[in-house]
């Protein structure tokens, strides 16, 4: 670094000099202008960047690698990409060096040489005054950032000097003894593929000896998407080749992740990019969308060597190519054009040998002393948020560093989890997801609901356009993970749009607000409207886990504030006579309508499905017959043994009595139950065949549904239930590691109240081993 510091200073010095001599001599080459040589004219409202990419050069110039790390530096410039603009502008200059001693590049005048060899040093230059500084904002490791999100040694280099040919005959014997059989895809042992089998084990060996090392710790899920979808194991090293198995590997023009897509065709595949997440670096959902797209250019081709080249270059070229081969008339129709007869650009002539020869080294690693160590993901516990959180809050609140939330959930771009989304799978450090849940409410949250792109005009600051758009300058540095104030013309702003909550229209106080549920809404919808959280609308509105709103419903949308003196009077209710209803009126509630009939609220609940739906002016209740246990009459102090018995026969017991009989006799028979963590009443009493009432009345607990691991409750019923069965129209699921209501609902396309519907849960808790129903869809 520091010696290509110094030799671009003395380049820049010489070309000084030379420009000026060049400028008084003779006239400047038309391949180059001479405002380029001496810098670019940029307006205003573009950037330095935008104004370079329009460049052109001749022909003969626009192949050397030097013209071409400079148009990626640019690319990356104008993506902002700091870090990797600069890598690109180090290695133009590091070509530009190497390319005054190849005679391959001596394909132009000396003149047009000169002028290109002059010129680039001042665009370098120029290009990193506007990198530097925002280099030095982001504060980040220049190294780390290239062990770990670039790979140049994979497919960027491509010049480096080949095996000779001793080098290629003890490559060449120890092939001889390979069965190929053993692999999957169709290897030819040509010069091209030992060619690229010395480099990969030479020049590249430290490449590929940290990419075989990395791939460990990914292979045996690619290996199951591999299975799943029907294609060559071997496959997994073409990913070995783009990016070294480098999950946030960024290069080459824009693409990025494991699998090297570009934005465009990552969307292709179901891969979201935008300012906020960039799925291309989901190691799951990038190897799918990288199989997929691999298996469509499979079936146009019929060859996976014909696959890979598409894959690097284009199947436009290819297809172009093979069809341009198979119109030649002096080559035999009958033949197939393999990848081998077709002539392609210089990388693609070098990528596919170069896969074939990793999956050489990969499947022999030991031959060419490459010590391999086994490497595994971390574990992770996984919730849906539907907040956007700084993640910094996030590793506050669980005490961990920020790269480890990083690090799990890779795909994240910016500082926070994506406020343009309906929800966020986050993943968490495993045994964390309980302090993440009772934290919830603390953290501080982004109340903002959308973002505006604003371009920086001449003459502004982020003083002004944080007053022009009503926000702090802290909230727009936050949002656009600024460390300095300094901004400069042409750049793209991104501006916070907070949150404007409807006013209310109810009659509650001041402090409190409601909201009245539209057509479309959801819980979900309404807690970003008004920048809560769902659990927040839940506990003010009384609402379980299961509950769903419907138009028309009003709902707090900020805690009640009751006085706690204040007391609902007690509304007297009319009696009902056998099979008749209660019809539901304002203010009601399941606990008030249980007290007022004598019936335990947990009854009421399951009669009328409250545990699905929440309780609406005009509803339909059946009120369950219900008749308290009676005890038995305390004896007198003092009985007379001989006391006869009465003549009148005692009148047999009613049925009533006989089942509360029959509740007292099972105290007898109850088991001990211990709870354990995650337990609620409902799932005892599930798991045991009983009811809740039942456990409440053997444990004198009245109508209180609380419990606490640990403690010993009585149960009537000592076989607990079976697990769930299937039928005909159900699906049994085991919940796996990591996995939540909100991942299963996904993986069968059913919702979470579905599921918590079908298998009678009281919340949306789930534990590892649990047996889920789910219906199939019809």
């Amino acid at each position: 670094m520091i010696f290509l510091a110094k030799l671009l200073r003395l380049f820049t010095a010489c070309a000084a000099v030379f420009l000026l001599n060049a400028c008084a001599s003779k006239p400047v080459s038309p391949s180059v202008s001479a405002e380029n040589q001496v810098g670019l004219q940029v307006a205003d409202s573009l950037s330095f960047a935008q104004v370079a990419l329009k460049e052109r050069v001749s022909d003969s110039l626009a192949v050397r690698p030097s013209w071409t790390y400079y148009q990626y530096a640019l690319e990356a410039m104008d993506n902002q990409e700091w870090l990797l603009a600069r890598h690109y502008l180090d290695e133009s200059l590091r070509q530009l060096v190497s390319e005054k001693y190849d005679s391959l590049y001596r394909n132009v005048s000396v003149a047009e040489d000169s002028a290109y060899r002059v010129a680039m040093p001042l665009r370098i230059v120029r290009a990193l005054d506007e990198v530097y500084p925002n280099v030095s904002e982001l504060g980040e490791n220049a190294e780390t950032f290239q062990q770990n999100d670039v790979s140049i040694d994979g497919i960027d280099a491509l010049d480096e000097k080949g095996a000779d040919s001793a080098s290629l005959v003890v490559i060449e014997n120890f092939l001889d003894t390979v069965d190929v059989s053993q692999f999957t895809l169709p290897v030819e042992f040509n010069e091209r593929v030992m060619q690229e089998i010395y480099y990969m084990t030479n020049g590249a060996r430290k490449f590929t000896e940290g990419s075989l090392n990395r791939k460990t710790a990914y292979d045996s899920l690619i290996y199951a998407k591999m299975e799943e979808m029907g294609v060559p194991k071997d496959l997994i090293y073409l990913a070995l080749v783009e990016s070294g198995f480098k999950v946030k590997a960024y290069s080459r023009a824009k693409a990025s992740g494991m699998w090297q897509f570009i934005p465009e065709t990552g969307k292709r595949y179901g891969l979201e990019v935008d300012y906020w997440v960039d799925m291309r670096r989901n190691p799951e959902m990038a190897t799918v969308a990288a199989l997929k797209y691999l298996k469509r250019l499979y079936n146009e081709f019929g060859d996976w060597l014909l696959a890979m080249a598409s894959y690097n270059c284009g199947e436009g070229r290819v297809r172009r190519l093979v069809k341009e081969m198979m119109a030649d008339s002096s080559w035999d129709s009958t033949k197939a054009v393999t990848y081998w007869d077709l002539s392609l650009p210089k990388e693609t002539m070098r990528y596919v040998p170069r896969i074939l020869a990793a999956m050489v080294v990969g499947h022999f690693p030991e031959h060419y002393d490459m010590k391999i160590e086994r490497q595994y993901q971390p574990d992770f516990d996984t919730v849906t948020v539907f907040d956007s959180f700084p993640l910094e809050e996030v590793a506050k609140l669980l005490k961990v560093s920020e790269d480890t939330l990083r690090t799990l959930n890779m795909e994240l771009v910016k500082w926070c989890t994506p406020p343009n989304r309906d929800s966020y799978l986050l993943r968490l450090p495993v045994g964390t997801r309980s302090a993440f849940v009772d934290g919830y409410d603390k953290m501080e949250k982004n109340n903002f609901s959308s973002m505006h792109h604003h371009k920086v005009k001449r003459g502004e600051n982020l003083g002004s356009i944080a007053r022009q758009y009503g926000i702090s300058v802290s909230e727009l540095k936050l949002a656009n993970d600024m460390k300095s104030d300094r901004i400069r013309a042409g750049k793209s702003l991104l501006i916070p749009i907070k949150v404007t909550p409807k006013k209310s229209t109810g009659k509650k106080p001041a402090k409190v607000k409601t909201y009245v549920v539209k057509l479309g809404d959801n819980l979900g919808s309404v807690a970003r409207l008004f920048g809560v959280s769902q659990e927040s609308l839940r506990i003010w509105n009384s609402m379980d886990a299961a509950s769903v709103i419907k138009q028309g419903d009003t709902i707090f949308v900020s805690k009640p504030e009751l006085k706690p003196s204040e007391e609902v009077p007690e509304v007297k209710r009319p009696s009902l006579k056998k099979g008749e209803r209660y019809v539901v009126k304002s203010n009601d509630t399941f606990s008030a309508i249980a007290k007022s009939y004598g019936v335990p609220v947990m009854m009421l609940l399951q009669a009328n499905g409250g545990y699905y739906k929440r309780l609406s002016v005009g509803d339909s209740l059946v009120i369950p017959e219900f008749v308290q246990p009676k005890t038995a009459p305390k004896a007198p102090a003092k009985a007379d043994s001989k006391k006869q018995e009465p003549l009148v026969k005692k009148p047999e017991a009613k049925a009533s009595d006989k089942k509360a009989d029959a509740k007292n006799a099972n105290v007898k028979n109850a088991e001990v139950y211990t709870v354990q963590s995650g337990d609620n009443l409902f799932a005892i009493a599930k798991k045991f065949g009983t009811t809740v009432a039942d456990i409440q009345a053997l444990n004198n607990m009245g109508e209180s549904n609380s419990i606490y691991p640990g403690q010993k409750l009585k149960v009537a019923g000592s076989v607990p239930a079976q697990a769930p069965v299937a039928n005909e129209n159900e699906i049994i699921h085991e919940v796996k590691k990591g996995e939540g209501l909100w991942d299963i609902a996904r993986q069968y396309k059913v919702t979470i109240e579905e599921i918590v519907k079908w298998n009678g849960l009281s919340d949306t808790r789930i534990k590892v081993g649990d047996k889920l129903k789910i219906q199939k869809s019809k």
